[in-house]
């Protein structure tokens, strides 16, 4: 097993682990339904119990993923559906959901809405940056992002949405509760899974373009291309340097540009998400041979 395997096998289970007990200790002791197979459970707790109901559910949308995702996705998947449950399960049989619950005497709902949605948010936000799902609804999330190109945390709107507003029929308040707890999860998920690859990329039209170009190089160790342009009102030939760092090289980025040419032209665009050698973390490869 290769280092981005392991890599990603640990994230992962971190990942499980905060949803699952963002879920069983501040979402379930509330009967709060924020959606997604574990919503349902919640549901469905006086008929069957809920990591029994989690176990089946996510074992059926399991071979949904497989037909539909793929055998990659497949293998990450099945450690994290059985993960999800198994976890919950040793924690019904180990310690009570009313464990921090009891401690929250003043706007419990709304604690336990914002944290649940928070280590929801966390956990589910680590794993889809794995490129893996803890699945259950997640597949079907997964599926309407990439057939039908819907934005992960619209489609985890969508089908939690649904599952929510069925659960406002039988209580509106906590519904309502639901629905914020669900809202920030989707923004970290988003945080994490997608913009945690984001950067900037520096736009720099200078006559030093081979002094700026060493320095990026030397203390950066960043990549770059140049472009030969014209400018509009001068008319004189320059470089234009485009360059793509992480948010956390971005001050030294200026103060390189300042010392090896304080006259060049520099703008900065935000970059949503940036892929390819100093971005991408070495691929973990998960299809077995036929």
């Amino acid at each position: 097993m290769n280092k981005a395997k392991k890599r990603e096998i640990l994230e992962i289970t971190v990942g499980v682990i905060l949803l699952s007990l963002g879920f069983y200790f501040f979402l379930l002791p509330l009967n709060m339904v924020i959606g997604g197979v574990m919503g349902v459970s919640v549901l469905l707790q006086d008929v069957i119990p809920v990591s029994l109901f989690m176990y089946i559910a996510n074992i059926v949308l399991l071979f949904v993923g497989l037909i539909f995702l793929g055998k990659a996705l497949f293998f990450k998947t099945i450690y994290a559906t059985l993960l999800s449950p198994t976890i919950i399960w040793i924690l019904e049989l180990t310690i009570d959901k009313n464990f921090f619950m009891q401690y929250l005497t003043e706007s419990p709902l709304l604690l336990g809405a914002t944290f649940g949605g928070l280590f929801i948010g966390l956990g589910l936000g680590i794993v889809l940056r794995n490129d893996a799902t803890t699945g259950g609804i997640d597949i079907v999330q997964n599926i309407m992002n990439r057939f039908l190109h819907i934005p992960f945390s619209l489609a985890m709107y969508i089908t939690d949405g649904i599952v929510i507003f069925i659960a406002m029929l039988v209580d509106f308040q906590l519904g309502l509760y639901a629905v914020g707890s669900m809202i920030i999860s989707g923004m970290i998920v988003d945080r994490l899974a997608i913009e945690g690859k984001a950067g900037f990329t520096a736009f720099i039209v200078t006559d030093a373009s081979e002094t700026i170009q060493k320095a990026i190089y030397l203390r950066l160790e960043r990549g770059m291309t140049k472009v030969k342009v014209i400018g509009g009102f001068s008319n004189q030939h320059k470089d234009m340097i485009i360059c793509t760092v992480d948010r956390m090289q971005i001050y030294q980025f200026k103060h390189l540009i300042k010392e090896a040419d304080p006259k060049a032209f520099t703008f900065f665009t935000r970059t949503k998400e940036a892929l390819g050698q100093g971005f991408s973390r070495e691929a973990a490869k998960w299809v077995t041979k036929d």
